[in-house]
This record gives structure tokens, C-alpha cells and sequence, in this order.
């Protein structure tokens, strides 16, 4: 990334940057998962990564040890709840619980298992796939104690989270982003 953009996104969230690679590629936000609790990485993380991050970190980070391993496209948390890609078995779920502290239970957004990829969620609002269901999104409201909405990112784009960084404080938006999406995602995220 380039030394402005690394500067916007420090600015922006006022928290510690972290410069590091998981499972060694650049593509942290698809290969891990985190809330205020912890952090989840794939087991392919490399030994050094994996001290890197724990030095660097002041909440518990640990790997899943599961064949799946792009965990921020399969797991969807906060700091209230975490859903997860159905076929992760028992010892991946109490694994992921043990780390994020939080109740973990497989599920689906608009009928996918990409849970991480279809939605954007903090503790105060969670943005999902258009075509996600009401069981789902009542699901997704019950176990992360938030509002739930569909929407779009970047143009129309369905998977939120692949086109937002957002914590509880602030939001960063892919560049393509349109207005009346910007206004639906802060105020689901109760940044407005």
C-alpha cells in the first residue's frame, strides 16, 4: 500500500497499523477474521507471521486449523456473536468461540457460505447481501445483538465487506462507492 493510503487508514481508525502478511499474501482482511477479543488466522500463517502478530497485538491470535482458509471471506463476527461457513467441523467453531470470546454458529447470507464477504457488520449495524434472507437476517441480528439492512458497495456490488473497513468509530469506503450507498452504510452503521 502506498504511504497515503496506509496514513488515511491510520487517521482514520486512530489504532496501531499493523504492517504484516497472513498465510504469507498481502490480503489480511480476506485471510483473517477479528473482533475486539481476538484474532483468527488460517493455519498455512507462517510461524514468524504468527509471533509478528502476537507481539504486535494486545488480544489473543491464534490459528483454525481447517482445510478453509480465506476465513475473512467465512466468518462474519463482532464483538457480540460470530457466524461461520457451515462445514467448518465442531473443534474449528469452539476454536474460533475460544479466540473471538463469542458464540459461534454456522450460517448462510443470501443462501451463500461467504458470510465474511456478503456483510459488513460492528457492534451497532450490519450491512448484508441484497438477496439475504429474513431468516438470515433476523439470524444475523439475534446473535450480533445489531440492526441489520441490505445494501450495496462500490456500484452495486453485494459483497459489503469486500468494499468496507468499518469498526464502531469510523469507515473507509472503496472508491466507487455512490453517495446514497455511503449515506445507507453509515447510517446502518450508526456512523451518522
Amino acid at each position: 500500500m502506498s504511504e497515503k493510503s496506509l496514513a488515511v487508514i491510520k487517521k482514520t481508525f486512530n489504532l496501531p497499523l499493523v504492517m504484516s502478511t497472513v498465510a504469507t499474501l498481502d490480503a489480511v482482511g480476506i485471510m483473517s477474521s477479528a473482533n475486539s477479543n481476538g484474532i483468527i488466522v488460517p493455519y498455512t500463517t507462517t510461524d514468524e507471521e504468527l509471533a509478528q502478530l502476537r507481539k504486535s497485538s494486545e488480544v489473543p491470535v491464534d490459528w483454525i486449523d481447517s482445510k478453509m482458509t480465506a476465513l475473512g471471506n467465512i466468518v462474519l463476527a463482532n464483538d457480540n456473536g460470530a457466524i461461520c461457513h457451515s462445514e467448518f467441523d465442531s473443534a474449528a467453531r469452539q476454536k474460533i468461540s475460544d479466540v473471538l470470546d463469542v458464540e459461534v454458529v454456522p450460517g448462510t447470507v443470501a443462501r451463500l457460505p461467504i458470510v465474511g464477504s456478503n456483510t459488513i457488520a460492528t457492534n451497532v449495524g450490519a450491512v448484508v447481501h441484497p438477496l439475504a434472507t429474513e431468516e438470515e437476517m433476523e439470524m444475523i441480528a439475534e446473535l450480533l445483538k445489531v440492526d441489520v439492512e441490505a445494501g450495496t458497495v462500490n456500484r452495486g456490488s453485494p459483497y459489503t465487506r469486500l468494499g468496507v473497513i468499518a469498526n464502531t468509530d469510523a469507515m473507509i469506503v472503496g472508491s466507487e462507492t455512490t453517495g446514497v450507498e455511503l449515506a445507507h452504510i453509515s447510517q446502518v452503521l450508526g456512523l451518522v
